[in-house]
């Protein structure tokens, strides 16, 4: 009688044991906004409720769940990453959008920051080369009930010409210049922003497209991130485009940019 008590007793317990063991991630959420993205700078609070709703832990391999709130990029295949809460944090904080918005995001990664802008944006679309990573983010994103992301595979460089134009396009993969289809498919006052490869990604750059005085337009283009002055990481540089259309040239001072259409 002992011995069936005892394991009646064991079996009661055991849901607790197991729920203590089992992450908070909704805590590691807030230590996170807290420490990672506040700290740095991040004070819109709608900015801040989105990313500490957004369950990060859901978009990375089962794997590297436990490290889901660390500040470090993590991968999921096809060289791409999951980017740190506070990169993504950084560029809705550059974007200034107000929720009314069309945006583009060129490189799916495994859906994250589709999430995440979904919160903050009308329209969310998201190109990528690879049919595993858009399949997988496309399914991902529809179990967890995210219904305005339309997700395609196709050239990266190509952008998605249907759906423009777009208020806001994001490059998720370090480049050294935004290719000419993509610009041309933001619209008047509206930005690009992405990473810069020769600051291994650490770095961003925001343009904005403005109108010039004779007709066309141009970008002008500043530089966020790590502290300023900071050296590039000695990545190394790859062969630009030969396309002169889709090169920078200094503007107003170090930090300010154009490129001519």
């Amino acid at each position: 009688m002992k011995t069936v008590i005892a394991i009646m007793l064991a079996a009661a317990l055991l849901p607790n044991v197991c729920f203590a063991d089992a992450p908070d991630y909704a805590r590691e959420r807030k230590m996170m906004v807290d420490t990672q993205v506040m700290t740095r700078g991040i004070k819109d609070q709608k900015i801040l409720d989105i990313i500490g709703k957004t369950e990060r832990h859901k978009f990375v391999p089962e794997g590297m769940r436990e490290y889901a709130y660390e500040d470090i990029s993590l991968p999921v295949g096809d060289d791409e990453a999951v980017p740190p809460a506070y990169f993504t944090a950084l560029i809705a904080k550059m974007a200034g959008l107000r929720g009314d918005e069309r945006v583009l995001i060129i490189g799916v990664e495994a859906g994250y920051q589709a999430a995440v802008f979904s919160g903050l944006a009308r329209e969310i679309y998201c190109v990528d080369v690879s049919e595993k990573l858009t399949a997988a983010a496309e399914k991902k994103l529809e179990a967890l009930g995210y219904g305005n992301i339309k997700i395609k595979t196709g050239n990266l460089q190509a952008g998605w010409i249907e759906r423009a134009p777009f208020h806001l396009i994001i490059i998720t993969n370090p480049m050294e210049y935004a290719p000419k289809n993509v610009i041309d498919q933001v619209m008047m006052n509206g930005k690009v922003i992405m990473p810069i490869r020769e600051f291994w990604g650490k770095k961003l750059i925001v343009m904005t497209k403005i109108p010039r005085d004779k007709g066309g337009y141009e970008m002008v283009a500043t530089l966020v991130g790590p502290a300023a002055g900071e050296k590039p990481l000695g990545f190394p540089k790859k062969e630009s485009s030969k396309d002169d259309s889709s090169k920078w040239t200094t503007g107003k001072g170090s930090k300010w940019m154009k490129r001519n259409k």
